[in-house]
């Protein structure tokens, strides 16, 4: 079968809709947005570049892919289903390029969940089936969308405690690390929640991700970065009575930089206790390593309760290592040492841990976090409940709005056209002939990409949310 073909890119029952809309139907325009209710009162929208290059942009219709099509539909329905007719007339009359204009706030912008994010509208009235039938397709950077927020707003919670508790906040983009590739549902997801998340951070081990901003987004600098660390691999290799003497082989044989140590194979307290005690082998080592300008170990444990186990390493890591005050009487290490947790994280967990370092005297420095299916799995379209509907139809050149109202109020749908305005430095969703600047841009009609950000713009824009104190 052909890959990628846009005419199979669609739910089953979108095929049959052609033929259900009222006749005289010229105009579909329909939108995307975060219905209020969803977990986070912000979206940061990202994604929509990356599925227009991959998916839409070009010349995406030819023969083979509406016969392909039209025959596994016979099948897959029935007879005379497949929009053929619709399809050779794209084909013949735009050389496959799709009639179809996308409207949309900047990627990277954060707005307010209640408003439209994205228009879609179609430029030929014959193929004014062909918005509904791009839904499937489009609502997919609910996705991205939904871990860029998540990103930023773990990026907000760091902010907060770091500001709080007197921390440097010179480690701020390695707060949170991407651990979530083993843990995704399949390398291009990973690569677009590994790259939401390059928006707010820069540390991942999500190789994948990296290639993003180059492929999609026109910008060749790179976003993320990483460090050399163990796993259980090596750190059980030469068995329990042998943990002391592996450990020391990996600080030996270590190159400059930093270095993660999971700690917790056997017993995380004997290991961070032998590691801090004075004149032993590991001891030494240790500090040798630290010695060196540059060099940090950072040590992970990697089960247990998150936040009674990180505040009990932190206890025996100052036993060990020793700490000093912020200027605002929070304990600190000294920059080459600190502490990882990794282990079955989301965002409350985040919250609990650095509330729970706060209310023990210990400044957010001290931390950084590691987050895998808690950031590419734990989420879904329901997380920033985003929807894409239908909210206007040109019938013999008049339009109609229309909208769902269902007992359930909380999707009752807009109506009507759009702008998206903003108010006193708020994002407001008005009639499309309201006054005001309309932030819905124009960023792809009739096959061509018209606004081509990098991933660089969208990443500023970003910050200037991620890194604003709420007080």
């Amino acid at each position: 079968m052909i890959e990628n073909n846009i005419c199979l890119l669609t739910d089953s029952y979108k095929l049959t809709h052609h033929y259900f809309y009222p006749k005289g139907t010229e105009k579909i325009y329909s939108y995307l947005e975060s219905r209020v209710g969803a977990e986070f009162n912000k979206t940061i929208f990202y994604g929509l570049q990356y599925i227009i290059k991959k998916y839409l942009e070009g010349p995406v219709v030819n023969p083979q892919k509406i016969e392909e099509a039209s025959e596994l539909i016979s099948s897959h329905i029935g007879e005379d289903i497949f929009n053929e007719e619709g399809w050779y007339y794209i084909l013949d009359k735009y050389e496959g390029y799709l009639p179809i204009e996308i409207k949309s706030v900047a990627e990277g912008t954060p707005v307010n969940v209640g408003n439209v994010l994205m228009t879609v509208e179609n430029t030929d009235k014959k193929s004014f089936w062909l918005v509904n039938y791009l839904e499937s397709l489009l609502l997919q950077v609910w996705y991205p969308s939904t871990v860029a927020t998540l990103s930023a707003e773990v990026r907000k919670l760091a902010n907060f405690y770091l500001d709080v508790t007197g921390s440097c906040k010179d480690n701020m983009d390695f707060m949170l690390h991407d651990f979530g590739y083993r843990g995704s549902s399949s390398t291009e997801s990973s690569m677009l929640s590994g790259s939401a998340h390059l928006l707010s951070f820069s540390g991942t081990d999500t190789i994948a991700a990296l290639t993003i901003p180059k492929n999609y987004y026109n910008d060749s600098n790179l976003y993320g970065f990483s460090v050399q660390a163990t796993e259980h691999s090596i750190m059980t290799s030469l068995g329990n009575d042998g943990e002391f003497e592996q450990i020391l082989n990996v600080i030996n044989n270590a190159k400059n930089g930093i270095l993660s140590v999971v700690i917790d194979s056997y017993n995380y307290r004997n290991f961070l206790t032998e590691a801090g005690k004075s004149n032993t082998h590991l001891n030494k080592a240790i500090n040798d390593f630290l010695d060196i300008d540059g060099n940090k170990i950072v040590f992970r444990p990697d089960s247990g309760d998150p936040v009674s186990t990180t505040i009990d390493c932190l206890n025996i890591l100052e036993e060990g290592f020793g700490s000093y005050l912020t200027d605002k009487g929070y304990k600190v290490f000294d920059s080459n040492i600190g502490l990882l947790w990794g282990d079955g994280l989301n965002y409350h967990k985040i919250r609990d841990i650095l509330f729970a370092m706060k209310s023990n005297g210990w400044a957010a420095e001290n931390i950084v976090f590691g987050m895998g299916g808690g950031l590419h799995t734990s989420v879904n379209r329901d997380t920033q409940r985003n929807a894409f509907k239908c909210s206007a139809q040109l019938r013999n050149n008049k339009w109609f709005d229309i909208y769902k109202n269902p007992l359930d109020s909380s999707k009752k749908s807009k109506t009507g056209r759009f702008k998206l305005i903003k108010e006193d430095n708020s994002f407001k969703t008005v009639a499309i002939d309201s006054y005001g600047e309309d932030y819905l841009r124009p960023v792809f009609r009739n096959g061509e990409l018209l606004i081509e950000d990098t991933f660089g713009d969208i990443k500023s824009r970003t910050l200037k949310y991620s890194n604003f104190l709420v007080r």
